[in-house]
């Protein structure tokens, strides 16, 4: 993914591997955007994690592990 292309408040997905080396789609959040790494928030997760662009997209290649709930 183009790093240009990524603005705050965008929601991606990290494809990584989860456990049973299991390919998963995790559904995050962008709050900042740096000369270098790409920082998000991961819906479910209190930790805030830095990815390169790269591990980022817009659509998810896998299984999404982790979708926000919206409330009615």
């Amino acid at each position: 993914m183009d790093k240009r292309d990524i603005k705050l408040g965008d929601v991606l997905y990290w494809n990584t591997t989860g456990a049973y080396k299991t390919n998963i789609s995790l559904q995050c959040e962008v709050i900042d955007i740096g000369e270098m790494w790409i920082w998000v928030h991961v819906n479910g997760c209190l930790a805030y994690n830095n990815f390169l662009p790269e591990n980022l997209s817009i659509k998810p290649l896998y299984k999404v592990t982790n979708k926000k709930k919206v409330s009615k």
